[in-house]
């Protein structure tokens, strides 16, 4: 078992910063990618659509990947190196979808028609980005469980989950304001996305090298020994439970200067059928997954519901604002009445998601005094409930100040969402690290994966259902009552089949 050293309060900021880079340029696709789609001519009953397309591959590779970093062999390290290679792609894709345009316009020669060519960038650049940016989250958090005690450990995904508010809330301030027209930006900048990608690309890179520079990881080809720690219930105690584990023969350990290592203790026969049974990882993990636990198979449904609810919210709420609240129209032309309702909605929107965004920062800070107080439980059923009221009040009432109002309501379910599913998580790894039927121990990352994995299969649900019922209803309106009502539904599960 892993017995890290105390880390020091910078160390834990640094590692948790990359949540606000990968937050912040998450709010600028959430907030822009819809309105741009519409407008480079995008048909209405295809949008949705986009947003199946890297979850399907996520949903699929997500565990993989996950499991994979479980057994990574890299010299520095097992969650870094796939840090490292999703942050390269979120950049690329990030760069393809805030600037689809202009790079179809730079290559016009190579394209027959400029429209589907810039629809075909700006697609593919929101795949990559969705894929990496959900694929990064799992080696984050399993990285801070590895490198930190009990008590570091949830503090450490507490900052995260602070550094997500904050990163959110900038994110989409950033798509809120008219960069071009309001600053003297506009001399360098052709337009408000070129102001915004430069700005999230800086952001993103400096917290990703803070991240892999906070810890280092242990060297999995050492060995030593170390005595493991007690187990702690984190619905009563202020230290957050170990998330130790071991893969393949050998167990984890710490040498005296604090790393974690592997100390291989089983008969050679034994590790030689291991090795045989562990080839890319992947028996290793159907075989997790068919056997998961109750506890953790009802914990990751109630995460799919409550991502459900977010996203139907979360993805539509610049157009909702648009369509919906100002009566704008994503299809006229820019300088018309409609098409300027649109784009100011669209900036409304935005600022309604900053104030979402910042709630949900600020909350966290007030969640690990009521974790003590209340309990994850009340924590967990209070974020579906509030989120449940105010979608459906906004829904009711689609007046400007209502939504700007509520949208603080709002953002404590995002707060919930990145934090308590994630310590559950943890208290269940403790409590099943044996599979049934096996004597392997089963890894964190694999852990974390299987519930961040959920967020992919939210979009699948969300893309695929939300398309269909805006062409049926012909209103952007029926998501926000989609998302009050599968919230509802969230705050059931949570409260009558969650373990805590």
């Amino acid at each position: 078992t892993v017995v890290p050293p105390k880390r020091t309060r910078c160390q834990m900021m640094m590692n948790s910063a990359i949540m606000f880079g990968r937050e912040f340029c998450y709010a600028v696709e959430a907030g822009l990618t819809t309105p741009i789609l519409l407008s480079i001519g995008l048909p209405s009953n295809m949008y949705s659509l986009v947003w199946v397309i890297s979850p399907i591959m996520g949903f699929v590779l997500q565990p993989i990947i996950g499991n994979l970093s479980d057994r990574c062999s890299c010299r520095w390290g097992r969650r870094r190196p796939f840090i490292l290679a999703l942050s390269f792609l979120l950049l690329i894709g990030m760069t393809f979808f805030l600037n689809g345009e202009q790079i179809v316009s730079f290559l016009m020669f190579l394209c027959r028609s400029l429209i589907i060519a810039a629809i075909c960038v700006t697609i593919i650049g929101v795949v990559i980005f969705d894929f990496s940016a959900d694929f990064i989250e799992g080696p984050i958090r399993a990285y801070a469980m590895d490198v930190c005690d009990e008590e570091d450990t949830r503090i450490n995904l507490f900052y995260q989950a602070v550094f997500t508010g904050a990163g959110g809330a900038f994110g989409y301030a950033s798509g809120g304001v008219s960069w071009t027209n309001d600053t003297s930006l506009g001399r360098w900048f052709p337009t408000d996305r070129q102001v915004v990608y430069t700005a999230a690309a800086v952001v993103f890179i400096t917290t990703c090298v803070c991240n892999l520079i906070s810890i280092p990881e242990a060297n999995p080809k050492k060995k030593t020994a170390s005595k493991p720690p007690a187990l702690k219930d984190i619905s009563n105690s202020s230290s957050y439970p170990r998330n130790s584990y071991s893969s393949g023969s050998g167990r984890e350990v710490v040498n005296s200067t604090g790393v974690n290592e592997k100390q291989n203790d089983e008969a050679a026969p034994n590790k030689t059928e291991d090795q045989h049974g562990e080839v890319g990882g992947l028996k290793s993990l159907v075989r997790s997954i068919s056997s998961m636990p109750k506890d953790l198979r009802n914990l990751c449904i109630c995460h799919l519901i409550g991502w459900i609810a977010f996203l139907c919210m979360a993805l539509f709420f610049t157009d909702f604002v648009g369509q919906v609240v100002l009566q704008g129209d994503p299809r006229s032309p820019p300088n018309s009445r409609q098409g300027t309702l649109y784009r100011r909605g669209v900036e409304v929107g935005n600022w309604g998601l900053t104030i979402n965004a910042a709630v949900s920062s600020i909350y966290c800070f007030l969640m690990k005094p009521l974790m003590r107080r209340v309990g994850p439980k009340t924590l967990y059923i209070f974020g579906y409930l509030t989120f449940s009221v105010g979608c459906l009040v906004v829904a009711l009432v689609p007046s400007i100040y209502l939504v700007l109002s509520l949208s603080s309501i709002i953002g404590i379910m995002s707060a919930t969402l990145y934090t308590v599913p994630y310590l559950l998580v943890a208290q269940y790894h403790e409590e099943y690290k044996q599979w049934k039927g096996t004597s392997k121990e089963r890894g964190i990352g694999t852990d974390c994966a299987l519930i961040t994995c959920m967020i992919q299969l939210a979009q699948i649900i969300t893309g695929l259902g939300i398309g269909a019922l805006v062409n049926i209803v012909d209103t952007v309106t029926v998501t926000v009552i989609t998302a009050s009502i599968v919230a509802f539904l969230g705050m059931l599960w949570a409260a009558f089949f969650v373990k805590y």
